[in-house]
């Protein structure tokens, strides 16, 4: 029996297989187990690869539209028809959407957003006339409207409170969970018994943000020295050509897999040597608390922004200088010859279990 001040609808684009997608379905599932009656809504189920993780528990609602553009009157029916008392918003678009709307229409549900990435660079790499003339500045000017946002780590809380001053009270910071399957595959396992194999490992949507190019670089300069190793690049995305024509140039297209999107990440992680993370900006990247949690180091660019939050260097992996390939390279040397795997298992993972994030969730709604 649920009590009726614990409703809430979550937002989200999709159910495809990203990070924010991922953490939603975790949020989504983990409130449902604490006693919400959880609404998930999503726009369409369209390569819904993480559908089949949404719980039972959770009412899942399909507007059934492509895109953000195509969602206010579905979007309005539904808040009108069901009159959520809060909703948590998981993109810049839909967020901005939903605040609108109230503006226009005047219901009074409390919207919360989840800040999915560094505020500042997201919008002023925007790429296409739609975003650039017409979603980025919406997001500009509506964004800071909602009624609180959630931040994926304190770097990103800060960012965003340099564009909206306004927000300086109504802001937190939540770390993002690992998906509930790896937290209780770590917790069943002994992972200093896992065997590593001679891989490099990049996760993610094969997109600029996540510039692999720099992990094909940098696996190329070190290639030579570990003539058994070889870089595996999970995912997928519209610059796989681009990618396998980086690896032809250096001459490593041999030894640099694309394995495509996959569902399961569990295998990739436990016997990697080390997970890679080249991008040009972050929110929170799960791929790092993944593979920490599964017991493999991360070698990650000190972008903006987390991996600085994530990493302690040489424990749990290494920081490597903004974009320089050469220190990329140095450290990836260095893992590959010296990294004591013992010292990562020996340390806590608790702050990226799910249970923790869910709590945090609570306190955040419950405000």
């Amino acid at each position: 029996m649920y009590s009726k001040n614990k409703k809430i609808t979550l937002l989200i684009s999709s159910l495809a297989g990203g990070g924010a997608e991922g953490v939603c379905v975790n949020v989504a599932n983990g409130l449902a187990d604490n006693g919400w009656q959880v609404d998930l809504l999503v726009l369409h189920t369209n390569n819904a690869a993480y559908l089949e993780r949404v719980s039972q528990k959770v009412n899942l609602v399909v507007l059934g539209v492509n895109h953000a553009r195509h969602a206010p009157l579905p979007l309005l029916r539904y808040i009108r028809q069901h009159k959520p008392e809060k909703m948590l918003v998981f993109n810049y678009e839909l967020a901005v959407l939903t605040v609108m709307l109230r503006s226009l229409f005047r219901f009074k549900t409390k919207i919360m957003a989840r800040n999915i990435n560094t505020f500042s660079k997201n919008t002023t790499q925007s790429q296409g006339s739609w975003r650039r003339y017409i979603v980025t500045p919406l997001i500009n000017h509506f964004y800071g409207k909602c009624d609180h946002i959630i931040n994926q780590c304190q770097a990103m809380r800060d960012d965003l409170i340099a564009v909206f001053p306004n927000l300086a009270d109504k802001t937190s910071v939540i770390y993002n969970p690992v998906a509930k399957h790896v937290e209780d595959y770590a917790k069943a396992h002994d992972l200093s018994q896992i065997e590593k194999q001679d891989y490099l490992l990049c996760v993610g949507r094969l997109e600029k943000q996540k510039a692999f190019h720099y992990a094909i670089e940098g696996f190329a300069g070190v290639a030579n020295e570990f003539p058994n190793l070889r870089l595996k690049i999970v995912g997928q995305g519209s610059l796989e050509q681009s990618l396998k024509q980086c690896s032809q140039d250096l001459g490593v297209a041999d030894r640099v897999d694309f394995e495509g999107f996959q569902a399961d990440m569990i295998p990739y992680y436990l016997h990697a040597k080390a997970t890679l993370l080249t991008s040009l900006y972050e929110g929170f990247p799960n791929v790092l608390i993944e593979s920490i949690t599964l017991g493999t180091p991360v070698v990650a660019f000190d972008c903006p922004s987390g991996p600085r939050e994530i990493i302690q260097e040489g424990v749990n992996g290494y920081l490597v200088e903004y974009l320089s390939i050469d220190d990329l390279q140095r450290v990836c040397r260095k893992l590959m010859l010296s990294f004591v795997y013992k010292n990562l298992n020996e340390i806590s993972k608790n702050d990226y279990f799910l249970s923790s994030a869910i709590n945090k969730y609570l306190a955040a709604i419950k405000n």
